[in-house]
């Protein structure tokens, strides 16, 4: 950030108000937050308790009046410990909409319904950052280049638009053919060279590729089932580049090869349920999907089965899925107001952490650090909980 832009934006994290989710992102929406300070979580003065069976042992810790179970091993080390809770600065109904680490993970980015997008340093836990959507409309997603040194933010006016984060300049917009209804570009990617941005269409249902140098279109990957009108609700890229995956609120995931703009394949969700977030693993051969059934499934990318299924333990839609550096732990968050650890091994996936929202907002987005040291858990109430996490 230039001196000048870090001064202007610079400063303490706010303390959020409570916010009320409606209708919009998903079948939910999102709250705005008043202006206060950041407050770190986990203080010291409050009792822990554990006790040991057959070499597990269950972790009760007492932070900003939330209770945190967490199973830990016999070594006493917990998977997961919160320290500190970034607040949106403003207030609307719907919160922090999503949440993305830069490639080098000293930066976080968190986009919220009232059209903002704030940078944080990962450090200092310090605002750096304000980018404002133009036409005022509330982010639904946000993404950094490969080399970190562009933002995406897209919005729920069919808008994306391109930030340069050293400056904080807008360098670019790109406006989507409009939808029937509106359902804006609830997902966006950057190709693996940066030189292509993939968004998904909320409402038609199709995924749109776009030069990022001429903000021109390049391809359209048009939903097989556009008559059901199944907005596409999450995309992803495979750690190879080569194939992109959109999933939809009909319980459809479509695999597409980048190259040819060919359609690999169909997943269906066993439920035919909304397929709310995708996520590669980090090898590529495993492909997690979270629904509206409260499911989250693994596929085998290879063969296409489905190896792994489990169930969020609140019930509730998973509306975000994110899976660590080495592979070993996948989170889940939910419309309880929750967030979930899984150990994942093979076709195995065991719970090892519940953290829940200290207000019980519905947890919009989540994401590990590139270096897997810290998971951020962004809520419907405006809030990012930033929690320390131990892959193993």
């Amino acid at each position: 950030m230039s001196q000048e832009y870090f001064d202007q934006y610079g400063g303490s994290p706010a303390r959020s108000r409570h916010g009320e989710r409606g209708p919009g992102h998903r079948g939910g929406a999102r709250a705005r937050n008043s202006r206060g300070n950041l407050r770190a979580r986990g203080a010291g003065r409050h009792p822990r308790r554990s006790l040991t069976i057959a070499g597990l042992a269950a972790l009760t810790v007492v932070a900003a009046a939330a209770v945190i179970t967490i199973l830990v091993s016999s070594s006493g080390t917990p998977p997961a410990r919160p320290f500190a809770t970034l607040a949106d600065p403003g207030f609307s109904i719907g919160g922090v909409t999503s949440v993305v680490f830069s490639p080098n993970g000293t930066t976080l980015a968190t986009g919220d319904s009232s059209g903002s997008v704030f940078l944080w340093n990962r450090a200092t836990l310090a605002r750096v950052g304000a980018l404002t959507d133009p036409g005022s409309q509330g982010v639904e997603s946000v993404a950094f280049s490969p080399n970190g040194t562009m933002l995406a933010s897209g919005d729920a006016n069919n808008s994306a638009f391109l930030w340069d984060t050293a400056s904080g300049h807008m360098i670019g917009q790109i406006t989507a053919p409009t939808s029937i209804t509106g359902g804006g570009i609830t997902s966006l990617t950057f190709s693996h060279d940066g030189s292509a941005l993939a968004t998904g269409d909320g409402n038609q249902g199709s995924t749109l590729l776009w030069s990022v140098a001429t903000h021109n279109l390049i391809t359209t990957l048009p939903d097989p089932d556009s008559v059901s009108g199944g907005g596409v609700y999450s995309i992803a890229i495979s750690p190879d580049g080569r194939t992109l995956v959109a999933a939809d609120g009909d319980g459809s995931i479509y695999l597409w090869d980048i190259a040819t703009g060919r359609q690999i394949t169909t997943l269906t969700d066993p439920h035919s349920s909304g397929v709310y977030s995708v996520v590669f693993s980090p090898s590529g051969t495993t492909l997690a999907a979270s629904d509206g059934n409260g499911n989250t499934y693994l596929w085998d990318v290879a063969t296409r089965h489905r190896i792994a299924a489990f169930a969020d333990p609140g019930g509730k839609i998973v509306d975000s899925v994110a899976v660590s550096r080495n592979g070993t732990l996948l989170a889940t968050g939910d419309r309880n107001g929750s967030a979930y650890i899984w150990k994942v091994a093979g076709s195995q996936a065991t719970p090892v952490a519940t953290l829940p929202d200290p207000d019980g907002k519905a947890v919009n987005a989540i994401a590990f650090s590139p270096n897997g040291t810290t998971l951020a858990v962004s809520d419907a109430g405006g809030r990012t909980s930033l929690w320390a996490v131990g892959e193993g």
